[in-house]
């Protein structure tokens, strides 16, 4: 019998910018019928060791978003602590000491209570990062701090209608700082830990490679060890059962700009990220992606969808066989590594085989707007780890709009030092407004998914 999905994890990160062809995206917009959790990214820990909204209008978007459960009674939602963008510092200092903690502790139920939220997910990046204000013991204090959170979960009184916190932590896809978390120990405590897969190339590379492959296309070169399948080895271990994990999955792809327009295929050289979309340089959603592929298959010029940036396909889609992942060439010189429904279709077969609990999805608003790549996710799941338990269905009418010490430390350098992880893959570089476009999908199927609120 298959394995059976718990959880699929949706993050609100507002990543995928503001772009003039595509209009904004609220919460409210949300597939929440596609998802068991959603979380919202980001509170930040502030210098005073408490936590603390990261924008002033995010005041609003948390009661839309916690209002989605009044649509789905099932549904949990969780705040999302951290991210790139936060001073490290705070969270190194915050577990420093056991009064710390517990300032903290104390200030995080005060916060998640009077917004609605069910849970707290936290997204340190990294501990022990010297270059992010990481300490040594930064490992063990994070330990104790969550030990603390679930002790004071356990025996907090609860209202009417109020149910456990649910704890979950955010780990980065591969070893680079992945060895800081001390993952037995911290999962005791933790409901679930949702691994970060992707983003694991990028501009700080002066090759081409998709963000998150599958198997390590990378494999002869200096950047190797970095892929889906190394994520997974690396930061789940045997000790520890692999319900407790999520693989993490972007919606968004990276970009390059070539060096050599006549080298494409994945390990050429590149001379830095490719030019801004609707996200920041160095990424596209894939919303934007499937535009762009659309109007490459649109033989009628007229007909194809216009596009703000002035960009076209000059060389088709083409599958990475190894990475198993799809990329193009746009303007000559733009490459863009990307998943689409199908190649999820192999990352699904592969979690299958991995046993894995379910999914954590960044970032919702990078879907097309008819939520594709995320119903490809569902159809997935359905396939390969759906058998058993209750199963609720999901409309997916297109017309919806509801040994490698040296390298990698060498790597982790270029990763610090080198340009800002996408805010795509890095769980909130700037963040800005979401964005949408109705894209045509000739398919029209009826699945389920298993859920375990």
């Amino acid at each position: 019998m298959a394995a059976q999905a718990q959880r699929v994890v949706g993050y609100y990160g507002k990543t995928a910018g503001e772009c003039p062809d595509y209009p904004a995206f609220a919460p409210a917009q949300l597939p929440y019928d596609l998802y068991t959790h959603l979380n919202f990214a980001f509170a930040m820990i502030n210098a005073d060791g408490v936590i603390e909204i990261q924008h002033s209008e995010d005041e609003v978007l948390y009661k839309e978003l916690n209002d989605l459960k009044i649509k789905k009674p099932t549904l949990k939602t969780a705040i999302t602590v951290g991210g790139w963008d936060m001073d490290m510092a705070h969270y190194s200092k915050m577990v420093s000491t056991p009064a710390n903690r517990q300032k903290f502790i104390k200030s995080a139920f005060s916060y998640i209570r009077k917004y609605g939220f069910d849970g707290i997910d936290f997204d340190w990046e990294y501990p022990s990062d010297k270059l992010r204000g990481g300490h040594d013991n930064d490992p063990e204090n994070f330990v104790d701090f969550v030990r603390e959170f679930r002790e004071a979960a356990n025996a907090e009184q609860l209202k009417a209608n109020q149910q456990r916190l649910i704890v979950s932590i955010a780990l980065p896809g591969g070893p680079f700082h992945g060895q800081y978390f001390l993952i037995p120990k911290l999962a005791q405590y933790v409901d679930w830990f949702n691994i970060m897969a992707y983003n694991l190339h990028g501009q700080w590379e002066d090759m081409v490679f998709c963000a998150a492959p599958l198997f390590d296309t990378a494999n002869n070169t200096k950047y190797h060890g970095y892929s889906v399948d190394d994520a997974v080895k690396s930061m789940a271990p045997k000790s520890v059962s692999p319900k407790k994990f999520n693989l993490g999955l972007s919606l968004s792809g990276v970009t390059f700009t070539l060096k050599d327009k006549t080298k494409t295929a994945p390990g050429s050289p590149a001379i830095g990220p490719g030019k801004q979309g609707c996200q920041e340089k160095g990424a596209m959603a894939y919303f934007e992606a499937k535009k762009l592929s659309n109007n490459f298959q649109t033989v009628d010029v007229k007909a194809r969808a216009s596009d703000h940036f002035d960009r076209e396909v000059t060389q088709e889609p083409r599958m990475d066989d190894v990475g198993k992942c799809m990329y193009m060439v746009v303007n000559h010189d733009q490459w863009v590594g990307y998943d689409t429904p199908e190649t999820f279709k192999h990352k699904m077969s592969y979690l299958g085989k991995i046993g894995f609990g379910g999914v954590s999805i960044w970032s919702m608003d990078s879907d097309s707007a008819n939520h594709e790549l995320t119903r490809s996710i569902h159809q997935g799941l359905v396939e390969n780890l759906g058998q058993g338990g209750k199963l609720t269905n999901v409309d997916v009418n297109t017309n919806s709009t509801n040994g490698k010490s040296q390298d990698i430390a060498s790597q982790n350098k270029d990763k610090n030092e080198g340009a800002k992880k996408t805010s795509a893959g890095a769980r909130g570089v700037s963040t800005k407004k979401g964005a949408r476009l109705l894209v045509d999908m000739m398919v029209m199927i009826a699945l389920g998914i298993v859920f375990f609120a």
